[in-house]
């Protein structure tokens, strides 16, 4: 198949990285897939933005030359190719078996493409109303596209408020050639590893102030941050923090971690809690995303509800003070991530392409 995956970025996001993961792998299953990058990215875009998308190519165009406009953050398969373009209208996409939406603002443009671009898909990896008003939003919900979801309450949000057919559920998956950890270690003085992000809905302030509840209780426990931002002044000084780890960093710090403390309060799906599970480190995760898809509460992962730092504290001294609830979730939760390995999820994309191709031909 000759595939296109219409993106907003190809910034470090968790929804690109998903769509690179897949990709990744429906190129070494002998696909042809394009990843097409706007300038500009919304349809009503002033004459201002699009001067600017103009100079901002212009000026990529002279860093791809020198080299230094590559995607550092992932190891994407070379055969890929990033396609920049001004837009996303028809005139800049190239024919296809198949088109995708990966966000809202990508569907507005995918709906009005003519047949030569392929079957229309609607990737949708959350209720994306925090990007635009939710009119707008809603709008794309209810657009002539095939849509596929990562997570049961994104179905169950199409099937009950916009009354739409979902072609299937394809959820997140985790690479275990990356995230795996074949000596775990407890340690004596607990380390915890958080996630760091600017948005408000993550929950970082949350999950900071549950970790210094807690903090008070057991002094000797110890914190490290890592995100895709640069720390701002919520972030208390003298914390060790990794901006835009690899892989392999990451990897390190999930498994020289006893605990990760997921707080996002409104969440697509949630990736990172999955890889700190597939290396070995207890979760604690508010009851957000999909969660409750891959994991099962208080078994493989401790649950807490959203936005209640002292009740995530609680249920951090806990797993502090008990050892053996802690290896149990550690090891439980390793044990029920296995399940998710994303080439099955990738497998499930490419059958569903596959399955709509086949009804027209």
């Amino acid at each position: 198949m000759k595939i296109n995956f219409l993106v907003p970025t190809t910034g470090l996001t968790g929804g690109i990285k998903v769509i690179f993961e897949h990709a990744n792998n429906l190129t070494r299953w002998n696909h042809e897939i394009n990843i097409i990058y706007p300038y500009v990215l919304h349809q009503d875009a002033d004459w201002k933005e699009e001067i600017i998308g103009r100079l901002k190519k212009i000026r990529r165009f002279f860093l791809e030359i020198i080299g230094q406009n590559r995607i550092k953050w992932f190891d994407l398969d070379p055969r890929i190719r990033i396609i920049r373009v001004l837009n996303l209208s028809v005139k800049h996409i190239p024919d296809a078996d198949v088109t995708v939406a990966t966000a809202n603002e990508t569907a507005d443009w995918l709906a009005y493409y003519p047949l030569s671009k392929g079957q229309k898909f609607y990737f949708i990896q959350d209720y994306e109303i925090w990007t635009r008003p939710q009119k707008e939003v809603d709008a794309t919900w209810k657009m002539p596209l095939k849509k596929i979801v990562i997570a049961s309450w994104l179905k169950e949000l199409a099937e009950r408020k916009f009354n739409e057919k979902i072609y299937g559920i394809v959820p997140d998956g985790i690479d275990f050639k990356k995230f795996h950890n074949e000596n775990k270690f407890f340690h004596k003085n607990k380390r915890i590893l958080m996630m760091y992000h600017i948005l408000e809905k993550k929950g970082f302030r949350d999950g900071i102030e549950a970790f210094k509840i807690a903090k008070q209780k057991h002094p000797e426990i110890e914190i490290t941050l890592f995100g895709a931002y640069k720390p701002g002044v919520e972030v208390p000084k003298n914390i060790k923090f990794y901006y835009q780890p690899s892989s392999e960093k990451l990897r390190e710090l999930y498994s020289t971690s006893d605990v990760f403390l997921w707080s996002s309060r409104v969440e697509g799906f949630g990736i990172p809690p999955m890889e700190a599970m597939a290396c070995k480190c207890a979760v604690i995760s508010t009851d957000t995303g999909a969660i409750r898809d891959y994991a099962i509460p208080n078994e493989t992962v401790v649950i807490a509800p959203p936005a209640e730092s002292h009740l995530m504290a609680e249920k951090l001294i806990e797993l502090i003070e008990n050892k053996e609830k802690l290896k149990k979730i550690s090891l439980a939760g390793y044990e029920k991530i296995k399940e998710f390995d994303c080439e099955r999820f990738s497998r499930r994309l490419e059958k569903i392409f596959l399955n709509e191709i086949n009804k027209i031909n």
